[in-house]
């Protein structure tokens, strides 16, 4: 099966979709790739004024079931922080939760500073997986059931009983 054929590629499809409607709706213009194949990050986004510029990488994806938090693979963290580093462009996570119904997420730097989060300590490195605790994510806008059913159609796990993220509206 192609790279592109893949449910999770599709599921991630659908919520790079999300994110950059909501981008465009706060007057950022998204730039993305035209590769139909893997791409060091989903988008680069410059505001109209042109005097704000960040990478915006997009999550779709649930917060862990037992545990109040979420993440990515150790690998492409590492490469956020190259990019992030080297060019002196800020890495936003967003993260599309279909069943928590918002979108979440925050700036990588912030994420990862140390913090201790329901006796954890963050970020946490687990089987090739950083985590973050959901407290350092914002919310960044709710999903429609359709929205919301759309990703659904494409997840490869049960995510019923997952950790419900409940965090205050500040973005």
């Amino acid at each position: 099966m192609e790279w592109h054929e893949q449910k999770t590629t599709k599921k991630g499809d659908v919520g790079e979709e999300i994110v950059r409607n909501y981008l465009l709706s706060k007057g950022y213009v998204p730039y993305v790739p035209i590769a139909e194949k893997a791409h060091p990050f989903d988008n680069l986004c410059a505001s109209q004024d042109k005097k704000h510029i960040f990478i915006a990488e997009v999550k779709t994806k649930e917060a862990r079931k037992y545990y109040p938090d979420t993440g990515i693979d150790i690998r492409h963290y590492k490469e956020y922080k190259f990019i992030s580093n080297k060019y002196s462009i800020p890495v936003w996570l967003f993260f599309v939760d279909a069943t928590n119904k918002k979108i979440y997420g925050n700036k990588l730097k912030k994420l990862e500073e140390p913090t201790v989060s329901n006796g954890k300590s963050y970020p946490l490195e687990q089987k090739g997986i950083i985590y973050f605790p959901l407290e350092l994510m914002k919310t960044i806008a709710l999903l429609s059931d359709e929205s919301c059913a759309k990703i659904k159609m494409y997840n490869t796990k049960n995510y019923e009983g997952a950790w419900v993220y409940s965090a205050k509206e500040e973005a």
